[in-house]
């Protein structure tokens, strides 16, 4: 029987709409998804929402998921993301995980976020502002254990743990993060960083701070990494990590697992032309026609988060049938050849990311065509395109 929620993301036409472009997002599919990774950890799951929800739409994936159970943190990189969610939502913890400066550090205590630490020197000034706003400082101290980014060396978190002054600040957590979980089928990499993090945990004694490792990737394949809480982002939207975490999930459950994706992307056709065999299309003349060509302008460019390196690479539907880019990816616009689609008016829908009928383009295939990952593909989508919630 279907699932009651279920909200296929396909071709929305908004009467009366205006927008030579809009996104998409499907609230039954994102709330669908997290449903099933807080099932899966056995916990609520920490909503990984930075760069802008992954370019969702901080703001608008916030407001669908604030009631839902199976949210109990949010994480974000910045202090302003962070002001963000709080202005959206007071109930639900917000984590910042990404390094910010000493002014912004004495306001995350004084607003009581949640905050890493990732340093000693991080640390002295998240107590210093504890001292001087008379409230203690919320952490998260973070274990090196392979990244080589943000984060302590096992032996000096140890250090920082013992000598921790709980009178200024009160350890919320402890976690680390997979460094090859994702594009690899051979988990001894991230088995050895499993390692060193237990190693940690022998010093902080029973239930001390929430622990936390797991990441979409580590949370769909290995249960001993979710402890605590699993931490969730590119799932969460309805995206496998990657192939090969897809593969080998289908290796080890034998069965299908029903992400869904949470968003879509829409234009319209601004103009059709007649073209004659040979023409060039679009800057540097970079493809020319083998023989007479009708083409579309679509209003979109790399300004929106279209990529230059789709040029001549991608496929849009056009009326449910998919049609290739043509020429290179101007600033706000580019062309597709629609020769084999008949009927194409000024004005029809084009669906950049999305289903249209039996036809499909997500973001795995225009990471493929660009040479990138699915996660720079969602998440550089311009925030100033319009999100609607559907």
């Amino acid at each position: 029987m279907a699932d009651r929620d279920r909200d296929e993301p396909e071709t929305v036409l908004l009467k009366g709409a205006t927008m030579k472009t809009h996104i998409i997002i499907h609230a039954g599919n994102l709330l669908h998804n997290l449903r099933l990774f807080s099932r899966r950890a056995r916990s609520p799951v920490m909503f990984v929402v930075k760069a802008n929800a992954y370019g969702h739409g901080l703001r608008q994936v916030v407001e669908i998921t604030r009631e839902s159970p199976a949210v109990g943190h949010y994480a974000v990189d910045s202090l302003a993301e962070a002001l963000t969610v709080r202005a959206l939502q007071k109930r639900k913890p917000v984590l910042v995980l990404g390094w910010c400066d000493k002014a912004e550090t004495e306001e995350l205590v004084a607003k009581g976020f949640e905050t890493v630490v990732p340093s000693e020197e991080h640390l002295r000034w998240l107590l210093s502002a504890a001292a001087k706003w008379k409230r203690k400082a919320l952490v998260h101290v973070k274990i090196e254990t392979g990244t080589n980014r943000l984060g302590l060396d096992p032996d000096k978190a140890v250090a920082l743990l013992k000598n921790l002054d709980r009178g200024k600040a009160e350890l919320r957590g402890v976690y680390s993060h997979f460094a090859n979980i994702e594009d690899t089928t051979d988990p001894a990499f991230a088995r050895r960083q499993l390692e060193l993090y237990h190693a940690v945990l022998r010093h902080l004694g029973p239930a001390s701070a929430c622990r936390h490792f797991s990441s979409s990737a580590s949370t769909l394949l290995f249960p001993e990494t979710h402890f605590d809480m699993a931490r969730i982002g590119i799932s969460a939207y309805g995206y496998w990590p990657s192939r090969q975490t897809h593969a080998l999930f289908l290796e080890k459950n034998k069965v299908a697992l029903d992400l869904r994706p949470v968003l879509s992307w829409h234009s319209k056709v601004a103009q059709v032309k007649q073209i004659k065999k040979g023409a060039a299309i679009g800057y540097g003349l970079t493809y020319r026609t083998f023989a007479r060509a009708r083409i579309i302008v679509v209003p979109v460019g790399y300004y929106d988060g279209y990529d230059r390196k789709l040029s001549n690479a991608s496929q849009v539907l056009v009326n449910g049938v998919k049609a290739p880019v043509r020429g290179r990816i101007c600033m706000d616009m580019f062309m597709t050849d629609v020769s084999h689609i008949p009927g194409v008016r000024t004005g029809d829908p084009v669906t950049l990311l999305g289903g249209e009928g039996a036809e499909r383009i997500d973001a795995d295939m225009l990471a493929e065509w660009s040479g990138t990952i699915h996660y720079e593909i969602l998440s550089r989508l311009n925030p100033l395109i319009p999100r609607i919630v559907k």
